[in-house]
């Protein structure tokens, strides 16, 4: 097809130039380019195919100014390279795209003001709703978010959690049967490094304790460490509770920690020891001892969170829920 005139590369093609170079008007290439039936058959063929030729591509967010929806969610995670919310991402994506939905993804690498960024350009390109996980801190989500859906996973927001919906994993359960595991498997002193404070943690300790109780032992507070937020004391806690406190149990409360404790162990030289500690990985079954691990259900996590957000995006108005999903306590 022969067109009017050439158009440099600098040149963003809009629906106007399309109009001119079909003889028609704005009105008729947009109700063509939308596959309205008011425009006859020939003439839709027509424009589309001359809107493809010149390179022609709709300006998604006017029409969702337009329209009020932009179909895309966002989705704001701490840190990214921990496998667990790098698995999140990809099943929420999955999720997403199954509904018709993009994902705009934000890392926070834990620092409030990140988060906060995160969630200002969300709101600027007009996500319809938004999955977070929490830095924690004292953002109030709900003044922040101003009216956008939003459904919280892993952790629950710091203040006024009951305002949102919630996706979480059972952590005070997972914990008390993973603990009961390693009892059962001829632990007698089992210690705890636990992550940063955070209810997640206060969640497993409670789980912990539980499963101490169950089994009637004792709580020891020497034998309850916390990580810090670095994790840089855990190669030291480790030795610590595995040597110096004679534990022959460890309860490693997430992946990061238990990714340091397993790059420590060996220089330690033990004797038979239970390990165990949250989130499963397949080469678990490589390592030289046993490992007892809590799966999280992280399909079920992302399904769950993008539905109740779609759901919540129909219905703005529905009551705040949580939900609790149970994870699966395996032993390599």
């Amino acid at each position: 097809m022969y067109l009017k005139e050439e158009r440099t590369m600098s040149h963003k093609i809009t629906i106007k130039d399309v109009a001119t170079q079909a003889g028609v008007s704005e009105a008729t290439v947009s109700r063509a380019l939308n596959d309205s039936p008011q425009v006859k058959a020939h003439t839709r063929q027509r424009i589309q195919e001359l809107a493809r030729q010149l390179g022609y591509h709709p300006n998604g967010l006017a029409r969702s100014i337009r329209v009020q929806h932009t179909h895309t969610l966002g989705v704001i995670i701490p840190d990214i390279l921990n496998a667990f919310f790098t698995q999140i991402v990809r099943a929420i994506e999955d999720a997403a795209d199954a509904a018709g939905y993009d994902v705009l993804i934000m890392n926070t690498d834990e620092h409030l003001s990140r988060e906060t960024k995160a969630l200002d350009l969300m709101l600027e390109k007009r996500v319809d709703g938004v999955i977070i996980t929490s830095a924690g801190g004292p953002t109030d989500y709900a003044t922040r978010l101003g009216g956008t859906p939003a459904v919280f996973v892993d952790r629950m927001p710091p203040h006024k959690a009951e305002r949102f919906d919630r996706v979480l994993v059972d952590n005070v359960q997972a914990t008390e049967d993973l603990v009961t595991r390693l009892i059962d498997r001829g632990a007698t002193r089992v210690g705890i490094i636990n992550s940063a404070v955070s209810m997640t943690a206060t969640e497993r300790l409670q789980g912990y304790h539980r499963a101490l109780q169950k089994a009637g032992m004792t709580f020891d507070p020497a034998i309850e460490v916390n990580a810090r937020t670095d994790n840089s004391n855990v190669s030291q806690m480790t030795r610590q509770l595995l040597v110096n406190q004679r534990c022959d149990g460890l309860f490693a409360a997430d992946n990061t920690i238990m990714d340091t404790v397993l790059h420590r162990i060996p220089e330690l030289q033990l004797p038979a020891f239970q390990l165990g500690g949250f989130d499963d990985q397949d080469w678990f079954d490589f390592l030289p001892y046993h490992i007892v691990t809590a799966k999280q259900p992280i399909s079920q996590i992302a399904q769950t969170a993008v539905d109740r957000l779609l759901e919540r995006i129909r219905q703005p108005r529905m009551a705040p829920e949580e939900f609790r999903l149970p994870a699966q306590i395996i032993t390599h």
